[in-house]
């Protein structure tokens, strides 16, 4: 089951690919394509999300060193997010999206001198299909990102505002998966400030999981992730004093490490917080590092509370990795064919096109 599991998300994530970057022509028109033709609107709605691109720039648009007492606010920075709202039942990923899934990519169109920084995820929270389990969010989450305004940005007379484009995609599951994308554009003024959203971005912030400080004065690391056989370890300290006692939930940011279904077994000893997890039957990676999300195990979606981040130093040899799902020469020759084909074709490539996009992919075989 967990080798099948792996196969089709490998297969899944080609397809994707395969969609995504070999059929999209110009002359296309689909569901996907129609709901996101609107080019110069900040909003596109599907049947299942409603996806909005928001900005937030309290203290207006300035280039250089700005300063404020919010570490999240400052004169040079310029917040931007694109806030997914799901209808009920349905959701998209985490940046480690699981078992199955693929997160969601966001690819910025910026003026000159200004700089789009990471995503700032807020915690996820586990989904469970089957025998899948996945990292991701239902109801409505932001998708914050900061935009760094250097001296290089010079507006104009003629052009006194910033105009941001960005080009999103994302997968959205139920049962099926579907995925869609949008093109969105905002333009906002240098002149004044923007804080409308001010409520979504606060809660983004609130969500995203806070540093945990762990490790300090040297020595033998007192947070740890230690390999034993087919296990992994994890000893952490630091953790909010209220949670002791509770029952925690880990999310691994590096993918196909550890066996998303697995509960595992955990257990506080005084300050100490352990888990012992199982290591996925496919993994494809040995880090020297694995930075992790904590909350409570019995709080979901982005909102329900505080979380912690820490990236903790693996003590032990790894074994060696599986071999990595690829892409048979099979697949390969018919993808490369395809592709030819569909140039010569426009027509034949834009019903192939609406025919991926608009067909859900069913990932509970």
């Amino acid at each position: 089951m967990i080798i099948l599991r792996h196969l089709l998300k490998s297969a899944f994530a080609i397809l994707l690919v395969a969609n995504y970057l070999i059929n999209t022509p110009a002359t296309a028109q689909n569901s996907l394509k129609i709901a996101s033709s609107q080019s110069t609107k900040p909003v596109v709605t599907t049947e299942r999300v409603r996806a909005e691109l928001m900005a937030h720039a309290p203290q207006g648009i300035h280039s250089g060193i700005g300063s404020s007492n919010d570490d999240k606010i400052s004169a040079n920075t310029v917040w931007v997010g694109l806030q997914l709202a799901h209808q009920p039942q349905w959701h998209t990923y985490w940046k480690n999206s699981g078992d199955s899934g693929l997160p969601t990519q966001l690819q910025w169109t910026l003026p000159v001198g200004v700089l789009a920084g990471d995503i700032a995820w807020p915690a996820p929270h586990k989904i469970r299909i089957g025998n899948l389990v996945n990292y991701g969010y239902e109801g409505t989450v932001l998708l914050a990102v900061p935009l760094t305004i250097t001296p290089a940005f010079k507006p104009t007379l003629l052009s006194s505002n910033l105009d941001i484009k960005l080009k999103a995609q994302w997968l959205v599951c139920k049962k099926e998966c579907i995925p869609e994308e949008g093109d969105f554009a905002l333009s906002i003024p240098t002149k004044g400030s923007t804080a409308l959203n001010a409520a979504a971005f606060e809660a983004a912030w609130k969500a995203q999981p806070k540093p945990l400080i762990t490790n300090v004065g040297g020595g033998i690391p007192s947070s740890r992730a230690l390999l034993a056989g087919d296990d992994l370890s994890f000893e952490l300290q630091g953790l909010p004093v209220e949670w002791r006692g509770k029952t925690l939930a880990l999310f691994p940011e590096t993918p196909d490490v550890l066996d998303n279904s697995a509960v595992g077994t955990q257990d506080w000893q005084g300050a100490v917080w352990r888990i012992n997890l199982p290591l996925s039957a496919q993994r494809s990676a040995s880090p020297a590092s694995l930075p992790v999300v904590l909350r409570l195990a019995d709080q979901a979606g982005p909102n329900a509370g505080a979380a912690w981040r820490t990236e903790l130093p693996v003590v032990g040899a790894w074994a060696k990795v599986a071999a990595a799902a690829t892409v048979s020469p099979a697949l390969s020759a018919a993808l490369t064919s395809n592709a030819a084909a569909n140039q010569a074709n426009p027509a034949a490539q834009a019903v192939q096109n609406a025919n991926l996009s608009a067909a859900p992919v069913n990932l509970t075989l």
